[in-house]
This record gives structure tokens, sequence and C-alpha cells, in this order.
């Protein structure tokens, strides 16, 4: 576990570097408001919270960059990150360094697509495929979360900013 927050220590440093006068989160703010870092961006104060890529399974070799793993429901079973109070959403991405996107226009279209499937996801489907818009949660690790997998394409048919 000291790994996986050093490396988004480091993640959400360098998505910072595109920030003037960045402000870091507190230990509460950042799990319960969900926010990594606020600064100015075009000439406006925003709350971002950083997202490194991610792989689909723990023993993949490399992350993936065809989808996004979006939280919409927390461990402890309280609102996930992408109804937090960031402004946006800062996805790290391999074609460029980071997609910008609006959390709220975000969350809008996911709960969309959610309640459109009324699905989830099993166990034995957590090794296979992974399939977009499905609801996935770790309550057999005793977790209460609940995430889906969103293709970047769909996320970037958002209004969206792309940093090099």
């Amino acid at each position: 576990m000291e790994a996986f927050r050093a490396r988004g220590k480091i993640v959400e440093e360098e998505f910072a570097k595109n920030l003037k006068d960045p402000k870091w989160s507190n230990a509460n703010e950042n799990f319960t408001e969900h926010w990594d870092v606020e600064g100015v961006l075009e000439d406006k104060s925003f709350k971002f919270d950083v997202k490194d890529l991610k792989k689909f399974n723990r023993k993949d070799n490399r992350p993936q960059d065809k989808m996004a793993c979006v939280e919409y429901v927390g461990v402890a079973g309280y609102p996930g990150w992408v109804q937090g109070k960031a402004d946006y959403i800062a996805f790290k991405r391999e074609k460029y360094s980071w997609l910008v996107v609006n959390r709220q226009a975000l969350w809008d279209m996911l709960k969309g697509k959610l309640e459109e499937r009324e699905y989830s996801a099993t166990k034995r489907q957590w090794y296979e495929e992974k399939e977009p818009y499905a609801t996935y949660d770790r309550s057999f690790f005793g977790k209460q979360d609940k995430f889906c997998w969103v293709p970047f394409e769909d996320i970037e048919k958002l209004e969206h900013k792309k940093i090099t």
C-alpha cells in the first residue's frame, strides 16, 4: 500500500507542475472531499483529483490506456471520488500527458450509463475482459466500493482539456 501511495503522490506532483500556486489537500480533504491539489489553470483556481493509469488486474505487467476506473461509491460506503468536491479530474495518459475533465459532467454521463445498464459484475468476471459501465465491487474483500470502467474515448466526448 505504501508503494501505491508513493506512486500516487509522484503523479499528483507531476500534474501540479501545470498549475500556478498549487495548494495540497490535507488528509481529511483528500479522503472526504476527494481532491488532491488546488491551483490556477488558465487564470482560474480549481480543485483537481489526479488519477494515474490503472491496470485491469493486479497481475497485469503494465497499466492500460483504454479505460479509466471510476469509483462512484467509496470503500467505506460513502460517495466515491466522482461525486467529490473536485472541480476537475486529471487523468494521466500515455498519448499525451493529461486529460482534464469536469468532474460533474463525468458523473452526469456515468450516472446515465449506469441507470441504463442495471448490471453488476460477478467474481468470475473480475478476471475476464473488463466490460465498460458494468458495476464492479470488492465486497468479497469486505469493502463497500462500487466502480466501473469508462472508455477514455467516451470521456473525451465531454468538454475537456489535453495537457502535453
